[in-house]
């Protein structure tokens, strides 16, 4: 055993894929294996750790389907998933005839049905399954394949046979993991991963984007979209990840529409024609009006448009009923008949309960077998029997006795088991590996690689994302070097296209983003500036301390706060810290921070790897944040926020030097700029307007400029006591003070003006129109006007009149902002016989 690295031993009865039975490593592992011992368990342990950093920095994470609001750092294992090119031959082959097959499949399904007709097939599995869509019977695409992508999953058996127990034929997933898991180990392992002489991924990808370009139909510049179900789902990341690296716009189903015979996308200038979706969606969430599980999700009239050839789906709509695994019992008599031989890797033994003498076998032996519904639309996983109590299996048996045209039984399999890293150690883990085929040619080009998934323990059953467990980058060693390729090099060079335009659901996030970003600095910078005026060597009177209580309420909205009648003025912590850290409550400044990972996941596809990580350290802020916030109550609380606003500020300065000064950019700084006059004149009306500043021996006027970041300038300026006129001067009017209102006006007229471009009309839009008369009334407002106060009220009648005034023109100008360029007409709708909107 001293040739295997941290007394790594079989102790289990499957093939284990790194050792063979007489202990001795196998042919493919001696060097890997050597390389892995001469490291150490202390170097590998560190490796890990990095691998693990730059997952959480790069936002690689997964979302379990019952947790889609909560996700978790996608989980990769150092130790790869290594096969020979020998045997990666023989799972190449099989994997390209599986998606033959498949393809054969789905236009005999849709078409002629000689499968039925010639009762190779019982007509009770395609037409009693919810999967098979008669809506696209008839549809064909252009040319040979029907299917354009397909994934197969394999386990090995305990004799080392390859088998398929599964297939995923509407979208699958796992391509961009396994992009990731390929980065972070080159990066963490590069002399090792260059040595080895690994297969590489580009031509896989490449061959994908040469064939949705030929499903344009030979159109120059085609417009491909990559279509997901969006932000909080389980493969979100994974989405945003790939859509980038193929170079395709992420749209969502509320992006798309359909009129005059095609599908539009709905852009920041109008629509655009779409003439390829990439859909990365389920059957059942792309029309409503052909599913009934859709929940009101899909384009309406999608299908309709694509059987007519307005635009071309892939996989295209109805592929489901392929991932039916009641097909493994006869894939055998469909490859004869389609292919006129054998298999060449066979399915799991599978019996359908739709079979009587299938029926007969199951109930004699329902202890020893897993089933499997024959539609994912009924949802759940695969229940292993002989895990479930007695009352449990009676249940489930009386289900299948009910329905058995809907559920499948298959054979037990136990997998083989890989090394994983385990502390310092090495331990032995299930797998299940997911190869990948794309359409090419006359044929199908197969990944060679694909995504490993091992068990979250070594005697789990369930190996798939949802039950933990982790994934492994899959190693295929090439016979001789490859010469390295793009997924770009081959195509024709081209200019920049600068001209395309962002999906209005982006520019709405980021413009969103910049909003909550500004509102939780500036919630977090006044609530910190609160604590510090409390905890003062010179307190504030108590009228002062209660107004600027009260301002805390006006300025974030978390009503009623500090105004109600009851409010506790004298021991104010309790309310304030559940401003900060209540993310139930609308307006606390942790609502705020989810409203910013909430926008960002949402626009994930146009942000830098440093934006994503500073993002993850929001994230991280919150977190600490609801750890210690109680604690650090007792003693200097105003410091705990300390890391929270550097972390939005480097958000901010990022996005300055970082991004281009495309459209994108100016919807995001619109909403930063657009927020923070708001928040200024929120916080002004609500501190230096009633009873006169100047009336109490300390001035409000101190904590309003450290509130807004411009104390240090107010003493650089004036020198002098606190005064008023002068902090208005330099809050309201100080075009060169970046926390002026004067500022904010500015920069949002520039950016409304560089928006509207050459085209520009007789009369200016009203969201300009909004802006310009804000910026006039402050142009011409007279300051010691603003600064006078009324003698019988003792308040700045003036200023809370002006202030009031500006609020109302910012308000009317975010209003026309979105109504230009957010809000859209509604495309065909769905109704039920009583007309009424079901979407």
């Amino acid at each position: 055993m001293s040739t295997t690295p941290f007394s790594y031993s079989v102790q289990h009865a499957q093939y284990d894929e790194v050792l063979r039975p007489d202990g001795k490593v196998r042919d493919h592992w001696h060097y890997p294996m050597q390389v892995l011992q001469a490291m150490g368990p202390d170097a590998l342990l560190e490796r890990q750790r990095t691998a693990k950093r730059i997952l959480r920095d790069d936002g690689a994470s997964y979302s379990p389907g019952d947790q889609l609001n909560i996700s978790h750092t996608w989980n990769l294992d150092l130790v790869p998933m290594i096969l020979s090119s020998a045997e990666w031959s023989t799972i190449e082959n099989a994997l390209r005839e599986r998606a033959e097959l498949l393809n054969l499949i789905l236009a005999d399904l849709y078409g002629p049905r000689t499968l039925i007709f010639n009762r190779v097939i019982p007509p009770s599995l395609i037409f009693g399954n919810p999967e098979f869509l008669r809506a696209c019977d008839g549809m064909k695409l252009q040319g040979d394949h029907q299917l354009i992508f397909h994934a197969a999953d394999l386990i090995r058996d305990k004799s080392g046979e390859w088998m398929i127990i599964g297939d995923r034929s509407q979208a699958p997933s796992g391509t961009g993991y396994v992009l990731e898991n390929r980065t972070v180990l080159r990066r963490v392992m590069p002399s090792l991963f260059r040595d080895a002489h690994v297969h590489r991924l580009a031509n896989f990808f490449l061959q994908w984007r040469r064939k949705l370009t030929a499903l344009a139909g030979g159109k120059d510049s085609p417009l491909i979209v990559y279509l997901t179900r969006g932000a909080y789902q389980e493969n979100s990341f994974e989405d945003a990840y790939l859509a980038n690296y193929l170079g395709y716009p992420l749209v969502q189903s509320r992006d798309l529409t359909v009129r005059k015979g095609g599908l539009w996308l709905k852009s920041l200038d109008g629509l655009r024609r779409v003439d390829v979706v990439l859909r990365r969606i389920d059957d059942c969430f792309t029309d409503p009006v052909v599913s009934r599980y859709s929940a009101g999700q899909g384009v309406p009239g999608l299908l309709e448009v694509a059987r007519n050839g307005g635009v071309v789906i892939a996989n295209p709509i109805g592929s489901g009923i392929l991932e039916n695994p009641a097909f493994a019992k006869y894939m055998p008599a469909i490859a004869r008949h389609f292919l006129g031989r054998e298999l060449r890797m066979n399915s799991v033994p599978t019996w359908w309960c739709g079979d009587r003498e299938d029926m007969a076998y199951v109930r004699a032996h329902f202890d020893d077998l897993l089933i499997r519904h024959c539609s994912r639309l009924a949802g759940g996983h695969s229940v292993f029997v002989n895990e479930l109590d007695k009352a449990a299996r009676e249940k489930l048996l009386h289900s299948v006795l009910a329905d058995p045209e809907s559920y499948v039984a298959q054979q037990v399999i136990p997998p083989s088991q890989t090394p994983v890293l385990e502390g310092k150690q090495l331990s032995s883990r299930p797998l299940v590996l997911r190869g990948y085929a794309v359409a090419s040619d006359a044929s199908y080009s197969v990944m060679p690689g694909g995504l490993t998934h091992v068990g979250a323990n070594a005697d789990t059953r369930h190996i798939v994302s949802q039950y933990g467990g982790g994934s492994k980058d899959t190693w295929i060693l090439a016979s001789e070097p490859e010469a390295q390729v793009s997924i770009y090099e081959s195509e024709q060079s081209r200019g920049a296209d600068r001209s395309f335009s962002l999906p209005s659901r982006i520019i709405d996030n980021l413009f969103w983003f910049g909003r909550y970003a500004e509102r939780a600095e500036s919630g977090l910078r006044l609530v910190r500036t609160v604590f510090e005026e409390l905890n003062s060597i010179e307190p504030l009177p108590r009228d002062m301390r209660c107004r600027l209580l009260e301002s805390v309420t006006h300025v974030t909205a978390t009503y009623p706060g500090f105004v109600a009648a009851d409010a506790n003025i004298d021991s104010p912590e309790q309310e304030l810290l559940d401003v900060v850290a209540n993310r139930g409550r609308f307006g606390s400044i942790a609502h705020c921070l989810e409203a910013i990972l909430h926008s960002a996941d949402g626009v994930k596809e146009l942000l830098s790897n440093d934006m994503l990580r500073l993002i993850n350290d929001v994230r991280d802020g919150m977190d600490y944040l609801n750890a210690h916030l109680a604690e650090k109550l007792q003693s200097a609380p105003e410091e705990l926020f300390d890391p929270l606003i550097t972390t939005l500020l480097a958000l901010c300065g990022l996005s300055q030097e970082s991004m281009v000064r495309s459209r994108a950019w100016r919807f995001m700084e619109m909403g930063r700029r657009l927020e923070r006059a708001q928040q200024t004149i929120e916080l002004l009306r609500h501190t230096l307007v009633e009873g006169g500043v100047e009336s109490g021996p300390v001035s409000l006027l101190k904590p309003v400029l450290a509130s807004l970041e411009s104390r240090i300038v107010y003493k650089r300026y004036y020198r002098s006591g606190y005064r008023l006129e002068k902090g208005l001067e330099l809050l309201l009017f100080d075009r060169e003070n970046p926390r002026s209102l004067a500022f904010q006006l500015e920069s949002l007229r520039i950016h409304l003006e560089e928006l509207n471009g050459p085209r520009k009309s007789v009369q200016v839009g009203e969201d300009l129109r909004c802006l310009l008369k804000a910026n006039n009334a402050l142009l011409l407002a007279r300051l010691p006007e603003l600064a006078s106060t009324d003698l019988e009220s003792g308040t700045c009648l003036k200023l809370d009149s002006f202030l009031e005034e500006l609020e109302t023109d910012l308000k009317a100008a975010a209003q026309a902002i979105a109504d230009r360029y957010f809000d859209h007409t509604a495309g065909p709708q769905t109704v039920d016989m009583g007309g009424r909107n079901l979407s």
